[in-house]
């Protein structure tokens, strides 16, 4: 854990690339000029779509300043995938792209401005990996995961032979296999490493090793040859500063590091320093002869108090540093100790209602957590503070001080608070998420007209309720239900009318049947009635006289009186068969044996 921490204390404290030097000017490329600008739609921290479609991040802030300066439009073309806007881009759909490393390969087709950005590549393994001084030490066929369509694949591939390269499809898929022990390591950017191992709660990954070689040179690739262009971007990239980069980047990139200055052992470094002085005014009082020694080592101590006051400085900054990016980070983050919650950055108020010293009083499970979630809460806390194994990342419900329920998803580690254990824990609302899950399951599972289950959850109810009659001895009964003279309706009136009629016919069988029993449409005219408990078989008998008698009774669809009536076919378990599709099947057949005799009259 505090490899880790102090491996992504790094993260921001990179150095740009690029030069101050002034360079052509923007307007050779055309005052106003409009710049097509493919970019990575996936790649927090660096560049993403959101769900407008608007480019964000690292790169977004960089290129958008960029451009002003050199007096050009940018049009962010859409795409789904980073392969897919390297295809728009080598079919002329974009001018530009946004992001990325020079390759012998890409130049072939793509003149590069300067860099405007540049980042370590490290390497991640798990916290239990010895550190890796190079990837030419790595026993063959070590597998390594990359993502695709990347330079990093085509170096690694090129200089290291004998590692094994899996190919996969992100950043976040990246890490994922080398936290679940699929891949033994990955090299990544690090500020990509330091945001996703945040993103994603995998705090057992450590940062092993570095290549320098590979650094991240990041610039904008131009399709083709637009020289006025590229010295257009690349006056503008020149009159970048590192304050306005470094602005841009601690905008994005917010790493969770607490820090603190080790009280005794600066009192025990002072005793020590104390006592040598102490030795050396005695050694200089009866030693005459060694002056120029102790001047020497006099001048050591010097420099060493300096380097560590310089320490001691450095430290405190970090503290202040890393405060203002957890203050200011939009992920909820807060230390739990003795269930009482210690400390909370700002982001956190806005989910539960409650200020500081209002959360100071409440229980931190019971207070702000749905019951039905707290047991699960509860036990990953106290696993934690034991260091037992703990679910990194799972969902649950808080609690507004309105009462008004809202759906988190939660990690946390283990830490010391004040000298003593406590957890601290990043919370981020997934309340959207879950409702559009919600919807989908429920337009997977309903008819879209009417609004009844459909065929799908029909069958999935009949085969919950044939296990519950077969293991406790009691009888269901299925009702297929076909409408008379509903085509002529659709043909006289239209099918307006027709889909109006079906949603009345829907509103008749629901108020007729109980809440344990289901009413659905399985297509068309046809719907179904499963009765998933009835004492005797009348029962199917009298609930299929009270459909027939409701069906019969005349609508009022728009001002228009409509009369059908419907065929039903009924089968019973376990008389006419033990199985959902038997069952189905039996009264489908049912259906039409009285379809015909109706005709028959």
């Amino acid at each position: 854990m505090c490899a880790l921490l102090l491996g992504l204390m790094f993260a921001v404290a990179f150095k740009l690339a690029i030069g101050a030097e002034p360079g052509p000017s923007a307007t050779a490329a055309g005052e106003g000029a409009n710049v097509r600008l493919c970019i990575d739609p996936d790649w927090a921290p660096y560049e993403w779509l959101d769900e407008q479609g608007r480019h964000r991040g690292i790169a977004a802030d960089l290129t958008r300043l960029i451009a002003a300066r050199a007096g050009l439009r940018l049009s962010i073309v859409q795409s789904t995938s980073w392969d897919e806007s390297l295809s728009l881009a080598r079919t002329g759909k974009c001018d530009a792209l946004s992001f990325l490393n020079e390759t012998p390969e890409r130049a072939g087709w793509l003149s590069f401005t300067r860099p405007y950005f540049f980042d370590r590549n490290v390497i991640i393994t798990r916290a239990e990996h010895p550190d890796i001084a190079s990837l030419a030490d790595l026993p063959a066929g070590t597998m390594i995961a990359l993502p695709t369509a990347t330079s990093i694949i085509e170096q690694v591939g090129r200089d290291f032979p004998g590692l094994r390269i899996l190919p996969v499809a992100s950043e976040a898929e990246a890490l994922g296999m080398v936290e679940q022990r699929e891949a033994e390591l990955t090299l990544r950017a690090l500020t990509i490493v330091a945001h996703t191992i945040k993103t994603e709660g995998w705090f057992n990954l450590r940062i092993a090793g570095e290549v320098p070689a590979y650094g991240n040179r990041m610039r904008i690739g131009i399709v083709g040859k637009r020289p006025e262009l590229l010295a257009a971007l690349d006056a503008a990239i020149a009159s970048l500063t590192p304050e306005e980069v470094d602005e841009i980047v601690n905008r994005h990139v917010a790493i969770d590091v607490a820090s603190g200055v080790d009280r005794l052992l600066l009192l025990r470094i002072s005793a020590g320093l104390f006592l040598l002085l102490l030795l050396a005014y005695l050694w200089i009082r009866h030693l005459r002869g060694v002056n120029q020694r102790l001047a020497a080592l006099g001048k050591q101590l010097g420099e060493d108090i300096a380097a560590r006051q310089r320490a001691e400085q450095a430290l405190k900054e970090s503290e202040e540093r890393y405060r203002s990016l957890v203050e200011m980070a939009h992920e909820s983050i807060i230390v739990v100790q003795d269930e009482r919650v210690v400390y909370c950055n700002p982001a956190f108020h806005e989910p539960v209602g409650y200020n500081m010293r209002e959360l100071a009083r409440i229980d931190a499970i019971e207070g702000l957590i749905h019951p039905d979630d707290q047991q699960r809460a509860r036990e990953n806390h106290t696993r934690r503070i034991t260091g037992e194994e703990a679910e990194q990342r799972y969902p649950l419900r808080l609690v507004h001080k309105s009462g008004r329920l809202l759906w988190a998803e939660t990690s946390g580690v283990s830490i010391r608070w004040n000298e003593r254990p406590a957890t601290l824990n990043i919370v981020n609302d997934i309340t959207a998420r879950i409702e559009a899950e919600e919807k989908i399951k429920h337009l997977a599972q309903h008819d879209t007209l009417t609004g009844l289950p459909n065929r799908a959850l029909l069958f999935e109810r009949l085969e919950r309720a044939l296990a519950a009659a077969q293991r406790n001895h009691h009888l269901l009964a299925v009702l297929f239900i076909d409408l008379d003279g509903f085509k002529p309706v659709n043909d006289r009136y239209g099918h307006d009318i027709g889909d109006a009629l079906l949603q009345a016919v829907a509103q008749r069988l629901q108020g007729l049947v109980r809440e344990s029993d289901t009413a659905a449409r399985i297509g068309g005219d046809e719907f179904v009635v499963l009765l998933p408990m009835i004492a005797a078989d009348e029962d199917a008998d009298n609930v299929a006289g009270k459909l027939h008698t409701a069906l019969a009774s005349p609508f009022d669809i728009h001002g228009q009186r409509i009369i059908i009536s419907g065929s039903i076919g009924v089968a019973l378990y376990p008389r006419d068969g033990d199985s959902a599709p038997a069952l189905m099947q039996r009264a489908d057949c049912a259906m039409y044996r009285e379809k015909q005799i109706a005709h028959a009259r």
